[in-house]
């Protein structure tokens, strides 16, 4: 009886030890979730943009290989340019079944991490559940992503190499006899040659969130001083800013010289465009993003960046258009680098399944099987790769294409493992070539300002500059004097010296450590 129990025992051995074999040659080496689960379950993440015409069809074939590594399944949803500024913090604070949103410097990240809508990342957690990408990533990413000292963001391994750029249609450049454009200050001659001969075209096209406010942005950048918002990055507004092309860090706020002045110039250079009928009446309303318009031909002007532009430059020249690119700059043909948390992903407050969710992304961001199928679909379908680089398959064109590289929002993954694409045209390759030669280091590129104390300042000013502030910037005021100086009054009665005042303390503190 003895001997039997020892066999028994020496069994159960044996099977315990190729169970527990079993379960770690499993995921590609992933922890199995937490609690040993081996049921498969359903996570909810959040992106920004419109989904893919053909992203259930990526979709499925990437929940064919998360079920199998992870026992787990992706349900994505979108969040809209247009709905961004109403609809971000409202998935956060709705209640609703989120596990991870995209995160990002200019999508609230601080805003949100201070109101507590996102759960703290540990670096004993990034090692165990993504071990993947604590190898890929630097340390300096997680020190970008801190607030108040601690981390609410997984960052990107690799920032973006680009800048932000207007396209035009050098077609019509070169039929109305206008020549080389290089800056949006010399726009006006094609401007006023297509609203007088393209009846069936308004020559910019802007939507309420993305491009509603870029016409103004990009003069203003160019005619200096070049700024960036300190505290609310490139989504909302605080009125308090910093000139990128100065190291100190110098603050600067639109109400005082030389930024004041500009400020207005500038606005009253938009305001001429809009009266001529050079920009859309509808922005306020206007859901359909100016490069998405000028892929059907409706508009002669784009706004977008070195990245997601590719896909509008391609549909333009299988339509026998031909595209300018305008890169966007300060008056040294400057721009910032792009610091790691300019694209990321957060763990929701709420997710209950967050050790997985960690697992699945540490997949997609570092994994290079998952990272082509999230970046650029399905193998065969959407691309295929010749000579190194990722071209259509045979009669695909890009028009096609529903799937489009870095149009489905994951743009967290690790860009060093993508491909060069072979239908970059020449003038495409040359300004990717010169981009690093236009990106300057950023004084404040790891500062997340901390809104606690002033959060309700913050969103009064707010409020006031889309009433008072974002007509004028757009060009839809009677006068941009008048205009300028009500919601100089409105900002500053919402508690805009309190904000400053912060701002200042904060600034300050930041600037001292980086010299420690």
């Amino acid at each position: 009886m003895i001997k039997m129990r020892r066999m028994l025992t020496l069994a159960m051995i044996i099977l315990l030890s190729l169970t527990a074999s079993a379960c770690s040659d499993s995921g590609k080496g992933i922890a199995e979730p937490k609690g040993g689960n081996s049921k498969t379950v359903t996570l909810v993440g959040y992106l920004i943009g419109t989904a893919p015409k053909g992203l259930p069809e990526v979709l499925a074939a990437l929940n064919q290989k998360l079920e199998q590594d992870i026992h787990a399944r992706l349900e994505l949803r979108y969040i809209q340019w247009g709905d961004m500024a109403a609809r971000y913090p409202l998935v956060l604070s709705s209640g609703e079944n989120v596990d991870f949103v995209f995160a990002a410097n200019w999508a609230y990240y601080s805003q949100e991490a201070t109101k507590g809508s996102f759960r703290e990342i540990t670096e004993d957690m990034v090692k165990k559940y993504m071990p993947k990408h604590y190898r890929a990533t630097n340390p300096k990413a997680w020190k970008e992503a801190e607030v108040g000292g601690k981390v609410y963001m997984i960052p990107t391994s690799t920032p973006d190499i680009k800048v932000p750029v207007t396209l035009i249609r050098a077609d019509l450049r070169k039929k109305y006899g206008i020549p080389d454009i290089h800056k949006v200050s010399e726009l006006e001659p094609f401007l006023a040659a297509v609203k007088k001969n393209e009846p069936g075209m308004i020559p910019i096209q802007v939507d309420k969130q993305y491009d509603f406010i870029k016409t103004h942005s990009n003069l203003q950048w160019e005619l200096g001083p070049a700024i960036v918002d300190i505290v609310m990055t490139t989504n909302g507004f605080s009125g308090v800013f910093t000139d990128w092309d100065d190291p100190s860090g110098k603050l600067l706020t639109m109400f005082d010289e030389p930024l004041r002045s500009n400020y207005i110039q500038v606005a009253k250079i938009v305001k001429s465009w809009y009266d001529k009928g050079y920009i859309n009446q509808d922005a306020f309303a206007n859901k359909i993003r100016s490069k998405d318009s000028f892929e059907q031909g409706k508009s002669a002007v784009a706004y977008g960046n070195s990245n997601d532009i590719q896909s509008t430059i391609a549909k333009a020249e299988q339509q026998g258009w031909e595209v300018d690119i305008i890169p966007n700059l300060s008056p040294k043909r400057t721009y910032i680098m792009d610091p790691y948390i300019n694209n990321g992903a957060a763990i929701a407050t709420d997710s209950k399944h967050m050790e997985l969710t960690m697992q699945m992304l540490d997949l997609i961001m570092e994994d290079p099987e998952y990272n082509q199928l999230v970046y650029y679909g399905i193998q065969g379908k959407n691309y295929v790769i010749e000579n190194g680089e990722v071209a259509f398959p045979v009669g695909m064109s890009a028009e096609q294409n529903d799937y489009a590289p870095d149009a489905s929002g994951f743009w967290f993954t690790n860009k060093n493992q993508l491909l060069p694409n072979s239908g970059w045209n020449d003038k495409y390759t040359k300004h990717k070539d010169e981009i690093k030669q236009m990106l300057i280091p950023f004084a404040y590129s790891a500062f997340n300002f901390n809104a606690l104390s002033v959060q309700g300042e913050l969103d009064r000013i707010n409020e006031a500059a889309i009433q008072y502030l974002n007509p004028m910037l757009s060009g839809m005021v009677r006068d941009v004097d008048e205009a300028f100086a009500q919601a100089e009054k409105e900002i500053n009665k919402a508690g805009f010296n309190k904000v400053l005042a912060e701002a200042k303390r904060q600034t300050q503190e930041y600037l001292q450590l980086q010299k420690e």
